[in-house]
């Protein structure tokens, strides 16, 4: 952002954090495309998206005592709304699977050579792709490869073992490739 937008939003944060509905109107509206892409993420359609996303600026309007000025407001908010989808998803019972430890040591990767496919794929399609993956994958998926969580973390998270994610991982790695794969005729 530029140090114009920088102060926009800067201003827009503190006059949110007196309450004004017009400048909590501003931040929505700003933020709105990249936090909803985030939501795509981890729903299994649009309209759970737009629940997440309701949430989660809920959640930011409700916690903006919280965010300290010293880092940047769009990862934050990036992080809440992380964090709400999660909520999302045990709130109404999208339950977070388990693999069997047997399965997990028999997995096997498929090395298949995909940067020309998806050089050629639009963003719109790898969002369907990832949402074409079972619940759990899904998350497993992003919270690893988009918000940069350890297997450890997402463990905690998701109340399953490290193991289990890097189970969740690779085979949503493989399950996107094939696809993508297929999709391409390669």
């Amino acid at each position: 952002m530029s140090e114009r937008e920088n102060a926009k939003v800067a201003r827009w944060i503190e006059e949110s954090r007196q309450g004004r509905p017009r400048a909590q109107h501003k931040l929505f509206r700003h933020f709105y495309s990249p936090m909803f892409a985030i939501c795509m993420r981890y729903a299994g359609s649009t309209e759970e998206a737009e629940d997440m996303l309701n949430e989660g600026f809920l959640k930011v309007f409700s916690n903006l005592d919280k965010y300290e000025d010293t880092g940047s407001f769009s990862a934050w908010m990036r992080k809440v709304m992380t964090n709400a989808a999660l909520d999302y998803r045990r709130k109404y019972g999208l339950k977070f699977d388990t693999a069997d430890l047997e399965l997990v040591a028999n997995t096997t990767l498929v090395s298949v050579e995909t940067n020309d496919a998806i050089s050629r794929m639009s963003v719109d399609e790898l969002v369907r792709l990832v949402q074409q993956l079972p619940p759990t994958m899904r998350t497993v998926f992003n919270l690893f490869i988009m918000e940069g969580y350890s297997h450890a973390e997402i463990a905690t998270e998701l109340g399953i073992s490290e193991s289990t994610s890097a189970w969740h991982l690779n085979h949503a790695r493989n399950r996107l490739k094939k696809e993508i794969m297929k999709l391409y005729n390669e």
